[in-house]
């Protein structure tokens, strides 16, 4: 009997089977029925042993990394030496103007601002860079930020200040892992042993890093010693420059190639960059049945292809499965006929076309080039 059957049978274990237990012990001419008093006295005793058994169910599905949840999780990711991810903060850059439209200069660290809107995002000034721009971090950790561009208001007072505006999204924050990718890479299997520099050494120092999404390692990319990362951030999208320098500097600084000051190994030097997006436009005929609106079906369809892209990036940094080694992907026009068939209100559809052509794509992935695929237009006729 493996855990899993052995909490089934726990669970199967409820007053129903308790009581009916007990009762199958009593003499057939004493009065079992519900309001007689035997039935009144093993009652509670059956409902109290059932809880037991729930008890004990909840016990065993914890012990296990593969059903346990929530703390009990965290507590089995600390027999293996790592944690849970937390939710991180997302990073901004803000202009700050008078009302000529010139940057002020005396915006300080730690001065606050909010977004515009009913729930308004609140951030703090981390950092002010020569040109006057600001680095804002986000006070409250998790995704909810990761959208927000356009005009911030000052909770700071500042009688010098016109206009404020987030311009740009330096890096995107994360949600806390969930329990289902957490007891994924607890489950992975442990091929290698991060050491000295090899791939799984330089994944384990990208994991390390709040704001890298996921990353490839390309080593001895351009000869012995040299190693290149490529990183998305936590939206799945290219790294901004200004995330490719910062991990730049963790791992391996500029001022010091090779030199062993950053993470990696003494003689490694790194090159760190974004992937080379690859938008993909697509179009296809979809009919779609009278009863639901044209309009709001077809925008359901985008959305669905829109998850489907998602789920590539997601898969972006697999090892392929055929060789070991290196990285494969392709987008698949079943895959996204499949999508436009689930919906809600779509009867038929053509096969998709992909930047015009009746193909498959198969990104490309090598020393020099690393594609992303993200979605570009989405044309549906019919």
């Amino acid at each position: 009997m493996n855990p899993d059957e052995l909490a089934a049978n726990y669970m199967a274990q409820d007053f129903e089977y308790w009581l009916n237990l007990m009762l199958d012990n009593v003499p057939d001419d004493i009065d079992q029925r519900e309001g007689s008093v035997i039935y009144d006295a093993l009652a509670p005793a059956a409902m109290v042993m059932a809880q037991q058994s729930l008890a004990r169910a909840t016990i065993i599905k914890q012990t296990y990394i593969k059903t346990a949840q929530g703390q009990f999780l965290d507590y089995r990711a600390a027999e293996h030496g790592t944690a849970r991810y937390a939710a991180t903060q997302t990073e901004v850059k803000a202009k700050f103007l008078d009302s000529d439209g010139n940057p002020i200069n005396n915006v300080q660290i730690g001065d606050q601002f909010a977004s515009i809107g009913e729930t308004p995002i609140f951030y703090t000034v981390q950092k002010i860079n020569d040109d006057l721009t600001g680095e804002l971090t986000a006070d409250e950790p998790g995704t909810a930020a990761n959208s927000y561009i356009g005009q911030i208001l000052p909770v700071t007072s500042n009688d010098s200040l016109s206009w404020a505006e987030i311009t740009e999204i330096v890096a995107p924050a994360r949600d806390e892992e969930t329990d289902d990718h957490l007891r994924d890479r607890l489950l992975r299997a442990d091929d290698w042993i991060a050491y000295g520099g090899n791939i799984t050494d330089y994944l384990a120092m990208l994991s390390k890093i709040n704001e890298v999404g996921a990353g490839q390692v390309y080593p001895i990319w351009n000869g012995g010693g040299t190693v290149k990362l490529v990183i998305v951030d936590n939206n799945l999208m290219p790294a901004s420059a200004d995330l490719v320098k910062k991990v730049k500097n963790i791992i391996d600084p500029a001022d010091s190639e090779g030199q062993g000051y950053g993470l990696a190994p003494i003689d490694h030097q790194v090159t760190v960059v974004a992937p080379t997006p690859l938008t993909v436009n697509i179009a296809a005929t979809v009919s779609i049945d009278g009863t639901h609106g044209v309009d709001l079906v077809k925008a359901e369809i985008k959305a669905e292809i829109g998850q489907y892209f998602k789920s590539l990036r997601g898969n972006w940094n697999t090892i392929n499965p055929e060789t070991g080694r290196g990285y494969a992907q392709t987008i698949y026009r079943s895959k996204i006929l499949s999508q436009i068939m689930m919906v809600d209100g779509v009867v038929n559809a053509s096969v998709p076309t992909l930047n015009e052509s009746d193909q498959d794509i198969t990104l490309v992935f090598n020393n020099q080039t690393s594609q992303l695929p993200v979605l570009g237009e989405v044309v549906l006729d019919g």
